[in-house]
C-alpha cells in the first residue's frame, strides 16, 4: 500500500548540489540531459523553482525572462518564495523547471497544483526526480546514511508522478532515466558496473526526468448541429403569359 504523499513534518532540503552525495557529478548529468530541452523552450517567462534548480547552469533559451525561485536567500535566487505558494498570477508562466523539489516538499500535491495554476495553456513543465529503485538506494541499509542527502528525502516513482500529472491534465512529451550510479565516488568498481548495466536496466538509474505540457479543454459546450435539414418546398410560379385558360 502506498504511503500518502503529505508529510506530518517538513524535511530540510539541500541548499545546493554540493550537499548531495556525489553532487557535483550529479549536477553535471542533470545539466547535460536538460540542455536540449531548455533550448527548445519558447515564450516570455521561465521559472526555475527550488534551490537545486536555481544552481543549475543551463543554456540560454528563446525565453528572455528567465529567473530562479527558492525559499532561501542567495546570489542564485531571484525570487524568495515557497514552492507550495508560488507568487504568480494564473496562467502567467510559459515554462517551469522543478529539480528534485517534490522529494523534500511537505505537500508534493500542492507543489504540482501551484505549477499547474501558474502555467499557461500548453506551457511546459520539466521535472527531475530521484529514483526510489536506483542503485544508490542500497546505502539506506547503513544507519548513518539515512539522515544524509538524498536519502533523507522521500523519492517517488516515475509512474506515481506521471499519475499526478495526468490528474492535472498534463500531456507527457518525453521521459527517461539517467545518471546510473551508487553516488559514491570511492566505489570505482560498482560505479563501472552501474554504468554498463544501464543499457539493460535503465530503471535502476539515479534520476529520471519528465517533460510535460499542460493541456486545457474548453468548458463551453458547442450546440449540436441538427442532422435533419428542414425540407422546404421548391415552388416555382408560372408566369401569367404562359398560363392557359379554358375557353367555354
Amino acid at each position: 500500500m502506498l504511503k500518502p504523499a503529505l508529510r506530518d513534518k517538513r524535511t530540510a532540503a539541500p541548499a545546493n548540489w554540493q550537499d548531495v552525495a556525489h553532487g557535483t557529478w550529479l549536477q553535471s548529468q542533470v545539466e547535460q540531459v536538460l540542455a536540449p530541452h531548455i533550448e527548445r523552450l519558447y515564450g516570455y517567462h521561465f521559472a526555475a523553482v527550488g534551490p537545486l534548480s536555481a544552481h543549475l547552469s543551463l543554456p540560454k533559451s528563446a525565453i528572455k525572462h528567465c529567473f530562479t525561485l527558492a525559499e532561501g536567500h542567495g546570489k542564485h535566487v531571484n525570487v524568495c518564495a515557497e514552492s507550495t505558494q508560488l507568487p504568480f498570477a494564473e496562467a502567467s508562466l510559459d515554462a517551469i523547471l522543478l529539480a528534485c523539489e517534490l522529494e523534500f516538499a511537505q505537500d508534493p500535491h500542492q507543489v504540482l497544483r501551484e505549477v499547474s495554476h501558474s502555467l499557461i495553456a500548453d506551457g511546459k513543465l520539466i521535472y527531475v526526480g530521484f529514483n526510489p529503485f536506483a542503485w544508490h538506494q542500497v546505502q539506506q541499509l547503513w544507519p548513518r546514511q539515512v539522515n544524509q542527502l538524498p536519502w533523507r528525502g522521500r523519492s517517488f516513482t516515475r509512474a506515481r508522478v506521471l499519475d499526478w500529472l495526468a490528474l492535472l491534465n498534463f500531456e507527457v512529451c518525453e521521459t527517461h532515466y539517467f545518471a546510473p550510479s551508487f553516488l559514491q565516488q570511492r566505489w570505482q568498481w560498482p560505479e563501472r558496473l552501474a554504468t554498463k548495466a544501464h543499457q539493460w536496466l535503465p530503471q535502476l538509474a539515479s534520476c529520471y526526468f519528465i517533460v510535460a505540457r499542460k493541456r486545457e479543454y474548453p468548458l463551453t459546450l458547442l450546440p449540436e448541429r441538427s442532422k435533419r435539414k428542414r425540407v422546404q418546398p421548391n415552388l416555382q410560379t408560372v408566369p401569367l403569359a404562359n398560363q392557359t385558360q379554358l375557353k367555354e
